[in-house]
């Protein structure tokens, strides 16, 4: 993977051009002995085809590919969020591997995000360069303690309106809406019911079209 960082003109942000490969589930640090910077980690020559890599605090995670049920809770979702959006002309949404890179030692990799069409200059090239209003994390047995935690608290720290986790293993559906400074548990819905989207006003899904 080569990939290079560049800086945008404006508010002095930046985007990197890159070369990404699909993957995700089992996850492993591969840097604990040292915290990397975004530089640091795009010029690293650890990467190895096939496998997806997050940047989590300063520490390289590497992902293995995903297990066709999470691709299918994948797809379910984006059909009904893609739909949504694009029916009232409200952003873009985007489903993994798509880098979003969010300060000097995060770059991260939703299952799933939405950026509002306001903030669609946060698109840069093959990158999203700062936070996205809504995430979509799906957990598995090795992702779960990063979605719940570091993960989580990058989002937090950096106001993403909206955090959806999805457990195929309980058939659960959390959402999570940040307000003042943390996230509220708006929605837990397991096996049946409906949850609703608040960055997303009269986005209704039941939780069985997400599992079918």
């Amino acid at each position: 993977r080569h990939c290079h960082l560049h800086r945008s003109a404006g508010q002095g942000g930046f985007f990197v051009t890159c070369d990404n490969q699909q993957t995700d589930e089992d996850m492993a640090v591969l840097t604990e002995e040292k915290k990397f910077t975004v530089q640091e980690y795009l010029e690293w020559e650890g990467f190895e085809p096939s496998f997806i890599y997050e940047l989590i605090n300063g520490e390289i995670v590497k992902k293995t590919s995903p297990h066709p049920q999470h691709q299918i809770i994948c797809a379910n979702m984006f059909r009904h969020f893609d739909a949504f959006v694009q029916s009232q002309k409200l952003g873009l949404i985007l489903f993994a591997p798509v880098d979003v890179f969010l300060d000097e030692h995060n770059a991260l990799v939703p299952d799933l995000l939405f950026i509002a069409e306001a903030r669609k200059s946060f698109l840069i090239d093959n990158s999203v360069e700062g936070a996205p209003d809504l995430v979509v994390e799906i957990l598995s047995p090795s992702t779960a303690k990063y979605d719940r935690g570091d993960k989580l608290k990058v989002y937090r720290k950096h106001e993403v309106r909206e955090y959806w986790l999805i457990d195929p293993k309980l058939k659960s559906v959390e959402v999570y809406v940040y307000r003042n400074g943390d996230y509220d548990l708006d929605f837990l819905e397991t096996e049946k019911g409906t949850v609703q989207s608040s960055v997303l006003p009269g986005f209704v899904l039941s939780v069985e079209a997400i599992f079918n």
